[in-house]
């Protein structure tokens, strides 16, 4: 007797959508922003690095997050941006989203992209 497993494969499409330039954004600083359905939490550090997360709490939903204290950290020895909720001052790490000094619910973390002055967000279709 013999089993036949059916394989069901789906490619998954990697689009790009535009978000703003990055000049737009101030150093040390996050803007909110509307993307279709989704207000997000731009930020830009003072090394120029760009990230975007959900613009609302893990903790409460409050929308908030731009208004967050960016800062960074040491983990593992190597240095990580950071931002902390303003209502509630959790650290989450801007590049996984991990709270890192309480037993948080993750910041949900979007990829970016700067390509010739535009930021672009990582989407999978």
């Amino acid at each position: 007797m013999s089993t036949q497993i059916a394989e069901d494969t789906r490619e998954a499409t990697l689009s790009l959508a535009p978000l703003c330039r990055s000049a737009e954004l101030e150093r040390g600083w996050g803007e909110a922003l509307w993307h279709e359905t989704t207000q997000l939490a731009l930020f830009r550090t003072e090394e120029d690095a760009f990230y975007a997360t959900s613009h609302h709490c893990p903790t409460s939903g409050a929308k908030v997050m731009a208004r967050g204290i960016l800062g960074d950290t040491v983990v593992d020895g190597a240095s990580v941006a950071t931002v902390a909720c303003p209502l509630h001052k959790e650290v989450y790490r801007l590049d996984t989203g991990e709270c890192l000094n309480a037993d948080s619910l993750p910041l949900p973390v979007q990829r970016l992209m700067e390509i010739e002055g535009q930021l672009w967000m990582e989407q999978i279709k």
